[in-house]
């Protein structure tokens, strides 16, 4: 009986697996189209601040030009609140922000009430522009948890406006009666 023999198969070929299409066209396009839309995205915030910046230039000077800070600053009502002036908005709503005329900008300071106005971190408001105060959650954009942040409510020449302070929420209590004393001509 013979044994068959197997005869090798010789070198094998690798192949290299099939190539997909080529997509160089399809990724280009994808490339613009996001490019496109990411400057059509910065072209519209441009247009808003221009647009929110025209509006501030239209408005009155702000109070504190017509009754300016007074230097030194009375003995305040309650102790001074550190903390942070988030920004002020107009008759527009809670995010209808003031861009311009430095009442768009956030800054660290004091807030302090005195019987002649209440100073949110450099922003003079004096006691005849004050028309209210509250605590809320947010306002010009900014959400806060919990107590949020003390909201002061103020007229410039007839459009009513609201500027935010956040401190320490513990004492939020004490700077509201002091400025609901300031509206009511109670004392503190």
């Amino acid at each position: 009986m013979t044994v068959p023999t197997v005869a090798s198969p010789g070198p094998t070929l690798l192949l290299a697996p099939a190539r997909p299409p080529d997509r160089l066209g399809e990724h280009l396009l994808f490339t613009v189209v996001v490019v496109l839309v990411i400057a059509l995205g910065y072209l519209a915030m441009w247009r808003g601040w221009r647009r929110r910046a025209r509006r501030v230039q239209s408005l009155p000077p702000l109070p504190e030009l017509a009754s300016p800070r007074p230097e030194p600053l009375p003995d305040p009502l309650v102790p001074p609140m550190p903390g942070v002036y988030i920004g002020s908005v107009g008759a527009g709503g809670w995010q209808d922000r003031i861009a311009g005329r430095g009442l768009g900008r956030r800054a660290g300071g004091d807030l302090v009430v005195t019987d002649q106005g209440v100073d949110l971190a450099g922003l003079w408001l004096p006691r005849t522009a004050l028309a209210g105060v509250r605590i809320g959650p947010g306002l010009a954009n900014k959400v806060v948890p919990g107590p949020g942040m003390v909201i002061v409510g103020w007229d410039w020449d007839g459009t009513p406006c609201e500027s935010a302070f956040r401190g320490q929420a513990s004492r939020y209590p004490e700077i509201v009666t002091a400025v609901e004393s300031l509206l009511t001509g109670a004392p503190c």
